[in-house]
């Protein structure tokens, strides 16, 4: 028997402490440089956290924007980073496999049209919800599913407070750590130092205890539906081979294979 204990990390950036405003978040604005360092920090926290726990590798799967945040020089040097986007359509789990035993979430943030979030969107603003199955998704939820897929739990989550209750209604088991909360359009933010902490300790309890968790998987037969919040965006979606048109800004695909919705959904978003 294998004693191998391998964790995936995926980091995003809205969802770490501090950042409030999405300039935050985008290369060359003035405030970047200091959200990177955090999310830096934050991923680093995770890597320590898994390691306590045993973990043999980590692999750390920078997912936001360019996907190439993350300083491989400055990251835990235990970890294995993947940087830039394959081209391929597992987005913001790339190369997630059934070998991983746990998969974390840092820095997620809450879904289009969330209520009491900061920073909300599903994967761009172009799109105003993700449903599967008549579940509205958050990019978490549709990455748990990718993860579920290959019989992976998410384990811990760290973000916004919305997006933590919105996982722990889809998989109640899974651990996780608020570092922010929105008021209306502000946030109120952990100390940094504070968050990593939380997350260190976090991850470490979540991986120790990954048993508790399950797989996010839903009963075979997927119906996917985008809503968009331009119409020409579901006109151009709608010529996917096996679209189909519900309304003026929704498009919706089904398959009994999950893989197809997900080459759907990465080519029509």
């Amino acid at each position: 028997m294998s004693n191998e204990l391998k964790i995936y990390i995926s980091v995003d950036m809205e969802g770490v402490t501090g950042v409030t405003r999405f300039e935050d978040v985008e290369v060359g604005k003035p405030r970047y440089e200091h959200f990177r360092q955090l999310m830096i920090r934050e991923t680093n926290a995770a890597i320590e956290g898994a390691l306590a726990a045993g973990a043999t590798q980590v692999v750390v799967r920078d997912a936001h924007d360019s996907a190439c945040n993350l300083l491989p020089e400055e990251l835990h040097p235990a970890a294995l980073l993947i940087s830039n986007w394959s081209g391929g359509v597992f987005g913001m789990m790339e190369c997630i496999d059934s070998s991983f035993a746990a998969a974390v979430f840092i820095g997620n943030h809450a879904k289009a049209n969330a209520p009491h979030a900061i920073l909300k969107h599903t994967m761009s603003l172009a799109i105003s919800d993700l449903r599967v199955n008549g579940m509205s998704l958050s990019e978490a939820g549709w990455n748990a599913l990718i993860a579920g897929y290959y019989g992976v739990p998410v384990v811990f989550v760290s973000g916004d407070k919305a997006v933590c209750e919105h996982c722990q209604s889809l998989f109640p088991n899974v651990y996780t750590v608020a570092v922010k909360e929105a008021v209306g359009s502000a946030s109120v933010n952990l100390h940094p130092a504070k968050a990593r902490e939380l997350i260190r300790a976090g991850v470490e309890q979540a991986v120790r205890e990954r048993a508790k968790c399950t797989p996010f998987v839903l009963a075979q037969g997927y119906t996917v539906e985008i809503e968009f919040t331009k119409e020409d965006k579901a006109y151009r979606a709608q010529w996917y081979p096996g679209a189909e048109r519900v309304n003026e800004r929704t498009v919706r695909f089904m398959s009994d294979d999950f893989l197809a919705c997900l080459r759907f959904f990465d080519f029509v978003s």
